[in-house]
């Protein structure tokens, strides 16, 4: 790796460097800068002094455009987003995009070989690593576990072969693994390495085309180049004379050229620099034993692993300028009032009807116990027979969807909460009973079939928490209840006006409880990150949104449509459409009236991964009328026995829609297996190609059926799609409880006999 590393890799060595100056001496290539985390300067050999980034950024220094010239990066933990420059100089980021979330730790290296640098991430949380081919958001191109909790991580070609491999330290014992290759194993390095009062830097010191660690020792502003490989353990040491803040090593005048001369100290009375004795270097070229790049196996889930609800609390620090909002206070007024990068804390309590529209960069925290309720509190009820009413209920809001039979007012945005539990909305007052109301929008009454004697009676007014067409705004550590949100409208919606093309962009939305709000919980926009919130009980869905580059992950989607939509039209735990590289991940989508995760409409490649999906009333996972598509790792079960006819019960459907992938899923008990649907579509946009299914390559998943079938179906079109669309399934695992012709193919239910005669496994 001819440039380096992160400013975050602290390490050091055992004793004090000491020695005598024996010289001068060129690091053949690699270079030392300096980066300033307090004012955001860097100082770089020929490019002098400049600022880059903002306080408190972590420094990046890799070839971004493969040009053999490492250039400047920032890391911003607080959003999780990079900005790299291809100049060493003040500017633009030529590079803009997220990866990751808050806590993560970047680095950067060539992990494929192609001359060009890319970014990566360690989630100390898992103790993972995420890699990615190419510095734009999405999905990793391997993602593998090394290391151990809270370790430091870094990265270098420590055998020549081109390919950089990861390391990882304890920055509280200095013990040091380097991974054998980028993928699971036992480290080919174990040992101690320095304090954590010196800085690692990683870099080619003698141009043999083979990385090394060095460490840099601040109190006498020495670099000794070490070899943790053979006898040799400190090879050099170098004065770096008067540079300070924290090194970095890289390349800066490409391939061949010279690196600036540094006095050379006396190595040869520096010792203890590794303990205990490190083992020889990994052969040439990365061992035979790797295995093949994808994803780790597929491992079963249990009941028993059923994972607890998210936490609300806050997923970034609380700054010490933050502006303290206590309920009561008027939130929109001191937002007018403040920078696009204040931060606002809301205290514990309830901030009641409040609706806020920020600015760009702002960021919103929750103190713990902290509310934003949108509903009023209803008194002065009066008597009428066996029903209660009250008047001067002139709130109406915009009536939109389709319901089902048995909740006919769903499409009125206003609920009824009588101690916090929704009561039924009614088509007329004879209707209204115990647990049922009913609203004469004409006379401005509600009526209620509960007596409201000593119990909190609330109704939603109020139609969105946060909105707003800005960017970079995050919202994180509250519970957000009872909006007014029409359908399709979120309670924390990321667009400024929901009728119009009016997308705000990179909002960060994480670690929120988003509950009982009428029409959808969150509805985001481009290139938002929506991480570990409990979403659950809201009217028509929990989740939705448009557009490119969204992370849906680590999320609890539960009892979603309890107002009563017809999840035909929309309703159910998730719906997007519109979206390009949406990413689903690790999510827990559960017990929702419709499908439990839903893309529908023009989405271009979509990738599901790690979700577990269960016991929904429609299909467990659902690709529909879109393109591209990836649907792997995750466990599916019990879903679909609201709507269970034709294989529209499925744990997976995917419905006119070409390109997708379907592997190593556990399927267990759904009212049908795995299906591709050809559905007569015909007023689909179809604005990327025909909605076919089309290269559905359904391969290793275990399917365990009691009932249902698992195939390919159609209800237009002719045989093409059983006979030259290159529709499979492959190397598949059935456990079959039925009766035996659990499997669709050219539009009959077969035996497992007759669907491997078809060329099926």
């Amino acid at each position: 790796m001819k440039r380096l590393a992160t400013a975050v890799l602290v390490l050091g060595i055992v004793i004090p460097l000491q020695g005598a100056i024996a010289g001068s001496a060129s690091t053949s290539g690699t270079d030392i800068a300096f980066y300033h985390p307090g004012s955001s300067s860097w100082s770089i050999p020929g490019s002098g002094d400049f600022y880059y980034g903002a306080p408190g950024d972590t420094p990046l220094l890799c070839d971004w455009n493969g040009d053999g010239i490492a250039t400047v990066g920032v890391y911003r933990e607080s959003t999780g987003y990079l900005l790299l420059h291809d100049g060493n100089r003040t500017g633009a980021a030529d590079y803009e995009f997220y990866y990751g979330i808050p806590g993560d730790r970047p680095l950067c290296g060539d992990w494929n070989g192609d001359g060009t640098d890319t970014i990566a991430i360690y989630r100390p949380s898992s103790q993972r690593f995420y890699l990615r081919n190419q510095n734009t958001h999405g999905v990793g191109d391997k993602d593998f576990q090394f290391g151990f909790k809270n370790g430091i991580p870094f990265a270098g070609d420590f055998n020549g072969d081109g390919i950089d491999t990861v390391g990882i330290r304890d920055p509280k014992n200095g013990w040091l693994e380097l991974a054998r290759g980028n993928y699971s194993d036992a480290p080919v390095v174990e040992a101690f390495f320095g304090s954590s009062a010196d800085t690692l830097v990683v870099g080619d010191w003698d141009g043999d085309g083979t990385d090394r660690l060095g460490v840099y020792q601040p109190g006498t502003n020495t670099l000794a180049v070490t070899n943790l490989f053979g006898a040799d353990r400190v090879a050099k040491v170098y004065d770096l004379g008067s540079g300070s803040g924290v090194p970095l090593a890289a390349e800066f005048d490409g391939s061949g050229g010279v690196a600036t001369t540094y006095p050379e100290r006396d190595a040869a009375t520096v010792e203890g620099v590794v303990q205990p004795a490190a083992p020889a270097a990994p052969a040439t070229p990365a061992p035979p034993t790797e295995p093949p790049v994808q994803e780790e196996p597929f491992t079963v889930e249990t009941p028993s692993t059923v994972p607890a609800s998210p936490t609300v609390k806050s997923a970034v620090p609380v700054p010490s300028n933050a502006i303290r909002i206590n309920p009561g206070t008027n939130i929109q007024s001191v937002v007018d009032r403040s920078g696009g990068d204040a931060t606002f804390l809301l205290g514990a309590g309830v901030h009641r009807q409040q609706q806020v529209q920020p600015k760009s960069g702002q960021t919103f925290i929750g103190e713990a116990g902290a509310f934003m309720n949108g509903a009023r509190v209803l008194s002065g009820w009066q008597r009428d027979g066996s029903t209660w009413y009250v008047t001067g209920q002139t709130q109406s809001g915009r009536q939109h969807g389709s319901c089902v039979s048995s909740a006919p007012e769903c499409n009125h945005p206003e609920e009824l909460f009588i101690d916090h539990t929704r009561m039924t909305h009614v088509g007329s007052k004879s209707q209204v009973g115990p647990g049922k109301w009913f609203f004469d929008y004409g006379a401005d009454r509600i009526y209620i079939g509960n007596d409201p004697s000593g119990k909190l009676v609330e109704t939603s007014v109020t139609e969105m928490a946060f909105f707003g067409q800005v960017s970079n705004v995050t919202v994180t550590g509250l519970v957000i209840e009872k909006y007014a949100s029409p359908a399709q409208v979120g309670a924390i919606d990321t667009r400024g006006n929901p009728s119009g093309k009016t997308n705000g962009s990179n909002w960060f939305i994480a670690n929120n409880e988003v509950r009982n709000n009428h029409g959808v919980g969150i509805k985001s926009t481009d290139g938002s990150r929506v991480v570990g919130n409990y979403v659950h009980h809201n009217g028509q869905l929990g989740m939705g949104g448009d557009g490119p580059g969204m992370v849906i992950e680590d999320n609890e989607i539960a009892y979603n449509n309890a107002a009563g939509y017809s999840y035909g039209w929309e309703g159910g735990g998730t719906k997007w459409a519109y979206t390009t590289d949406l990413v689903v991940r690790r999510n827990y989508s559960h017990h929702n009236v419709g499908p439990g995760l839903w893309t529908d409409i023009d989405n271009i490649r979509t990738t599901y991964d790690g979700n577990r999906v269960t016991d929904n009333v429609g299909i467990g996972i659902f690709h529909e009328i879109s393109y591209d598509a990836v649907i792997r790792n995750n466990y599916i079960a019990g879903n679909g026995f609201g709507h269970s006819a034709w294989l529209w019960g499925a744990g997976i459907v995917v419905a006119a829609s070409p390109n997708v992938e379907v592997h190593d899923n556990e399927l267990v008990d759904n009212a049908d297996g795995i299906a591709g649907i050809q559905q007569n579509r015909s007023d689909a946009p179809a604005a990327y190609g025909p909605m076919i299914v089309k290269n559905l390559h359904v391969h290793d998943n275990r399917i365990t059926m009691t009932e249902g079938e698992t195939g390919v179906v159609r209800d237009t079109g002719d045989n093409s799609i059983f006979t030259s669309r290159n529709n499979r399934f492959v190397n598949n695992e059935y456990i079959l409880k039925g009766d035996g012709r659990q499997f669709a193919w050219n539009n009959g239910s077969r035996t497992l006999q007759e669907w491997t005669s078809y060329g099926m496994s």
